[in-house]
């Protein structure tokens, strides 16, 4: 299988693959390292070298803007992708000597033949999900991604702790936070479960979805009717002018 960098996952800064890509306001994202070096000390604000548009640093500095998930997941990937289907593969993870024939996708570690078995060999290991590097390379891009880790699967990290997942949901902020933001930034706010609040959203978006073709038929209703009206308003006109011109044909 041939693996290519999409586009996407290159910073337009240092046309690099992204490293702790982070969002600015204008939705143009770029790594950590190249927004410090574009950002003035002293200032307050970042211009994006993209389209220009000023984005205010949070007073935590430049490591405090969001983190972009999707794109820290997707260059996370490509990385993968390229290590498990390379010819000449990093050395085995584990050892560190002999040369890898399988990838652990819950370890993220590149296996020989030797490390491979005693990995397997173990209660606690051999539940994880592996596969060998000659089956990564005979596979499509689009199947080898599926079997490969996913941040879809699990929660996404907060930007503002990076050893915590967002797991909460804020009701008052209306945002999802983590465990520590619950006891810091976001104390004494009412919060629940984020897996709840997703179930509560998606039967919000499902009504509103059901209630849409409705709401289209009755649209089309007054749009109808306005028309109608419209029709009956110009008829109605063209009766005045009549009894206008009429009338004054009279006077003279």
């Amino acid at each position: 299988m041939t693996t290519n960098t999409t586009q996407y996952n290159i910073c337009q800064y240092c046309d690099n693959i992204y490293q702790d890509p982070r969002i600015l306001s204008c939705l143009h994202s770029y790594c950590l390292q190249c927004i410090t070096k574009l950002h003035v000390e002293g200032t307050t604000s970042i211009t994006c070298p993209t389209c220009n548009q000023s984005t205010t640093i949070p007073d935590e500095g430049v490591s405090s803007l969001p983190r972009n998930v999707r794109l820290s997941e997707e260059t996370k990937q490509d990385k993968i992708l390229r290590k498990v289907t390379s010819t000449s593969p990093p050395p085995c993870d584990s050892c560190d000597e002999n040369s890898p024939i399988a990838y652990c996708t819950e370890c993220d570690n590149l296996l020989c033949n030797k490390c491979w078995e005693y990995h397997q060999g173990l209660k606690l290991l051999r539940s994880h999900s592996s596969f060998t590097l000659k089956k990564a390379q005979n596979m499509s891009r689009d199947k080898l991604i599926k079997m490969l880790p996913s941040s879809s699967s699990t929660s996404p990290i907060c930007h503002d702790h990076d050893d915590h997942k967002l797991s909460f949901y804020c009701q008052q902020c209306t945002i999802p936070v983590c465990v520590k933001c619950t006891i810091i930034s976001h104390k004494g706010h009412p919060v629940d479960e984020v897996s709840k609040q997703i179930v509560q959203n998606k039967e919000e978006i499902q009504q509103g979805l059901e209630g849409f073709p409705v709401s289209q038929e009755h649209l089309k209703e007054v749009m109808t009717a306005g028309e109608e009206m419209k029709k009956k308003i110009k008829a109605r006109k063209n009766e005045v002018d009549t009894i206008i011109r009429q009338a004054f044909a009279k006077l003279q």
